[in-house]
């Protein structure tokens, strides 16, 4: 029964992270969604037995462990803020007693319990502050399936003569119950580190664990374990309860999925054939102009031609709440075109923020730093590298239009995109 569930286990994971990587091999979008990665550190294990008779066992001690774990996560949310983790984790829990009936008997008894467990973990994390953050906090909980795959148990008992009598033996199902339930909360921090273009984590975590189950077997609550020692009764019956519980800490190392991905070129311009009578292509006079349209920008490179020195004007298209920073819903899409401009051509980008005359100086000054801060927060949140970003601002010192009339103001409430 306990290898049937430990193969269902497998198997569940298996189809898990198969279901994963073909998401991940479909998904197309700049900021990632699908992470896998690992963890490893220690569980500081405790445990509680119900019903034990004081006068004969003394208090149990639990049993410490490494602890390693794979897993996937996906994450969802304009900042990234929710996530769910499932992944597989390799630990031992168990308890021992030292020195059972020592107000009766001579000599020392000990009780020794290690098994091994595979664990299936669902953390449900929520994560604070912002995707463009390098440190970032995190808090979750987890609801645990674990499976007792191997282990032993001894009984023990010293001799005057200096030899030990008792039993060891491997654990069975006549031993502990095969499934066990548990549940986790915790928190963690973790880091992020550019790697080829890519966000990834570095992260520790700790969180607490309390079992949920009785962890003894049916066999055992039946009275139909035997045991061939002089130490026990050939057979027994068990009331009460063995729970386990445990604080464990983590370091964590999560990788995106697109990290892996090449990387798309621009497509070759089509090849056309060419007519019977082949006339010489117009040249194309390419007027260098002060302020140029994203529209122009893209078709100049289409043409092949160089756009390093040019500045992209965004006149009326992105718009802010008035005298203040937050950038509105309708500039995503424009930004989110000078995004993959960046990402897809490898350009460097200083943003320049501008404002009108309405104001005093300072106010202005302040608020075209703010602006194209928020420009800059907006790129990198969507992929764009900080080492090809940069921001500086003038207030109402650079108008293109007459600060007189609207339509001067309009054109003089912008931000600036120099392409290096």
């Amino acid at each position: 029964m306990k290898s049937y569930l430990s193969v269902k286990a497998w198997m569940a994971v298996l189809m898990l992270c198969s279901y994963l990587a073909l998401q991940a091999q479909v998904y197309e979008e700049e900021k990632p969604h699908w992470y896998f990665g690992m963890t490893g550190g220690y569980r500081f294990g405790s445990a509680s037995v119900s019903n034990l008779d004081e006068t004969i066992f003394p208090a149990p001690e639990g049993r410490n462990s490494g602890l390693f774990s794979i897993f996937a996560q996906y994450e969802w949310g304009r900042e990234r803020q929710f996530a769910v983790r499932p992944e597989l984790a390799f630990l031992t829990r168990g308890l021992r007693f030292e020195g059972i009936g020592k107000e009766f008997v001579s000599n020392d008894v000990r009780y020794s319990l290690k098994s091994k467990y595979v664990d299936i973990r669902v953390p449900i994390i929520y994560n604070i502050g912002k995707y463009s953050w390098n440190w970032r906090p995190y808090i979750y909980v987890a609801p645990i399936v674990g499976f007792s795959t191997a282990g032993r148990i001894s009984l023990t008992s010293s001799q005057d003569n200096g030899y030990y009598e008792g039993y060891a033996m491997d654990l069975t199902d006549a031993n502990m119950a095969s499934t066990y339930f548990a549940a986790a909360v915790g928190a963690g921090l973790k880091y992020g580190l550019d790697i080829n273009g890519s966000k990834c984590y570095l992260g520790i975590e700790a969180d607490y664990e309390f079992g949920l189950t009785n962890t003894y077997s049916k066999k055992e609550r039946d009275g139909e374990v035997i045991i061939n020692s002089g130490l026990l009764y050939p057979a027994y019956n068990i009331t009460g309860s063995r729970k386990f519980k445990g604080f464990e800490l983590r370091a964590s190392l999560s990788v995106p999925f697109s990290i892996f991905k090449k990387k798309q070129k621009p497509a070759p311009a089509p090849i056309v054939a060419a007519p019977v009578e082949p006339e010489p292509e117009p040249v194309v006079e390419v007027e260098e102009k002060p302020c140029y349209t994203l529209d122009e920008i893209l078709s100049l490179i289409s043409l092949g031609e160089r756009v390093e020195g040019k500045t992209i004007c965004a006149i009326d298209i992105i718009h802010f709440d008035f005298g203040k920073s937050s950038i509105k819903p309708s500039s995503y899409d424009y930004l989110n075109k000078i995004a993959s401009l960046i990402i897809r051509t490898n350009v460097n980008m200083e943003i320049k923020g501008h404002t009108d005359n309405v104001g005093t100086p300072e106010f202005n000054m302040n608020l075209s730093k703010q602006r194209a801060e928020a420009v800059y927060d907006y790129l990198v949140g969507h992929g764009v590298s900080k080492s090809r970003l940069s921001y500086s601002y003038y207030g109402m010192t650079r108008p293109l239009g007459d600060n007189d009339t609207e339509e001067g103001r309009t054109m003089n409430r912008r931000v600036e995109f120099e392409i290096k």
